[in-house]
């Protein structure tokens, strides 16, 4: 090939090379702007009837277990790290004749009770409940609603 061929050759190929590099630099470009992210709503913790599952732990004089089902629906797991009392005892219907004003729930704290994602988690507290001998005889074998606040934040 000769001289002048191949300088043309030359000459044509860093001609094509040249193109495309303003090509590629007419396309590469930059910027700034804003992102959006939208925080979510935590649902509130709920506890589910578990009644039917409990077993006769509380007598007079004595503490026994109190059984408890969280509900958590939110779509992250939680933590509940306590369970505080927060109103009036009560005896399932079938114990009208039932006076609770010796029955107590003792507060827990220091928890660390984990709950899935849109799930539920049941716990057994031991020596929550107490009773003492102002519970009369109509008690015997009664259920006990013990309502409660949770304290929880989320474990993501």
């Amino acid at each position: 090939m000769s001289t002048r061929k191949r300088a043309i050759a030359i000459g044509v190929a860093v001609a094509a090379l040249a193109a495309a590099g303003l090509v590629y630099a007419a396309w590469t470009t930059s910027g700034s702007g804003n992102g959006y992210a939208k925080a979510g709503t935590a649902q509130q913790l709920t506890t589910v009837d578990v009644s039917a599952s409990t077993t006769a732990t509380l007598y007079p004089g004595v503490n026994g277990d109190v059984q408890i089902q969280i509900q958590n629906p939110n779509p992250y797991p939680v933590r509940v790290t306590a369970i505080t009392g927060n109103g009036a005892i009560t005896a399932d219907a079938g114990h009208p004749g039932c006076v609770t004003t010796g029955v107590s729930f003792t507060n827990q704290t220091g928890l660390t009770i984990d709950i899935a994602a849109n799930s539920n988690a049941t716990r057994t507290l031991t020596g929550a409940a107490s009773m003492t001998n102002a519970s009369d005889n109509g008690c015997q074998g009664a259920t006990f609603t013990i309502p409660v606040t949770l304290t929880g934040a989320s474990n993501a």
